[in-house]
């Protein structure tokens, strides 16, 4: 062949050899990254499957599992999240599986949405048409100084005739500033209170028809409980509840917690336990505690958010809770979640973010 020849062949070889292995090895890598990024999806949904699935087995008990079941809501809108980012990448980029990986995400938001749905996401019962027995309002208050406290739930304690006010988180000196403020409207109430965080006010002439104490023996900051002489529909035992929230380390104290209060459950009669549980419907089986059971899901609002209040409410959790034991029924009794009450802060007063809970408020109708 002529030299010119040689050389171009030569030229055109040297030239075209290197881009041939680039776009191979650009090719190894994109499909490289592409099942990496399919291996994570998978294992990703999986683990939040094996979520789904914990409320039923002891996983529910451990750490970090405790924590991460509770927010139903949130794993179905994340998920939901997901499978819409796959469609649009499929779509723009045709990716294999991505038909199944899109179905997979439809599937599991379905299920943690469908939970959440069956437990109920409705705020309130209807209120009792018959004459009444007794209401009881709980409230976290935590963030907002006493006097402001009282005066926002002063309304509602003399609309709904509120004959028992639970006050988790709050500790003997702010529940006797808070007592005395509500005195001071017009609220006559008897504080039972230490000085740990959580304290009960009772209407004055319920406290002394009732003779109510303090019953001893609960664990550290575990609530608070107060029993009457004689326990009836109209004077039951109360439990103030402050449980331990389910963080890693904390599991143990937890269980102590709980425990104590099934303990009651089981033990009286006429129980009413409420109060910040820091536990949702995942964390109680058969949404209950001993003989206790929970009023809240019998009206279609077990999973209605209570926490945080700066969350709209689809995405919060419901953490505040309120049970009754035999020989009420919950099917008697209404649950409502006061989200018209003011929790923001005050400037000066803690971190002056306000309450970060909803009141909610219990009435056990006539015949229990």
């Amino acid at each position: 062949a002529p030299t010119g020849s040689l050389c171009r062949i030569f030229h055109e070889q040297t030239v075209r050899l290197p881009c041939a292995s680039v776009s191979r090895s650009e090719e190894d890598l994109g499909s490289s990254v592409s099942t990496l990024v399919k291996r994570m999806f998978w294992g990703a949904l999986i683990l939040l499957a094996i979520l789904w699935v914990a409320p039923w087995t002891p996983l529910v008990r451990m750490s970090p599992v405790a924590m991460l079941v509770a927010p139903d809501t949130v794993w179905a809108s994340a998920v939901a999240v997901l499978g819409v980012a796959v469609a649009v990448v499929g779509r723009r980029r045709p990716v294999a599986a991505a038909s199944w990986m899109v179905i997979a995400c439809v599937v599991l938001a379905g299920l943690f949405a469908g939970r959440a749905l069956v437990q109920g996401m409705e705020n309130s019962s209807a209120r009792p048409r018959d004459e009444r027995q007794l209401t009881v309002l709980s409230w976290n208050a935590q963030g907002i100084p006493p006097d402001v406290m009282m005066g926002r739930i002063f309304p509602v304690l003399i609309e709904r005739e509120v004959d028992i006010v639970v006050l988790p988180e709050t500790g003997d000196v702010i529940a006797r500033q808070a007592a005395q403020e509500l005195q001071s409207l017009g609220w006559s109430n008897t504080v039972y209170t230490t000085e740990e965080a959580t304290s009960i006010m009772v209407r004055t002439s319920l406290a002394a028809r009732a003779g109510y104490r303090i019953v001893p023996g609960n664990p550290p900051w575990a609530g608070l409980a107060i029993q009457p002489k004689n326990t009836s529909a109209v004077t039951p035992t109360i439990i103030g509840v402050h449980v331990q929230q389910p963080s890693p380390g904390n599991l143990s104290v937890r269980a102590e917690h709980l425990s104590w209060v099934q303990g009651i459950c089981d033990r009286e009669d006429y129980v009413l336990a409420v109060g910040d549980f820091n536990a949702t419907l995942n964390h109680l089986s058969q949404a209950s505690l001993g003989r206790c059971r929970d009023i809240g899901v019998q009206h279609r609002a077990g999973a209605s958010s209570t926490w945080p209040t700066w969350l709209p409410f689809w995405w919060g959790i419901s953490i505040d809770r309120a049970m009754v034991s035999p020989p009420y029924d919950a099917k008697k009794t209404t649950f409502e979640i006061l989200r018209d009450v003011d929790t923001s802060g005050v400037p000066g007063w803690g971190n002056g973010s306000g309450a970060d809970h909803w009141p909610i408020i219990v009435t056990i109708a006539s015949g229990g």
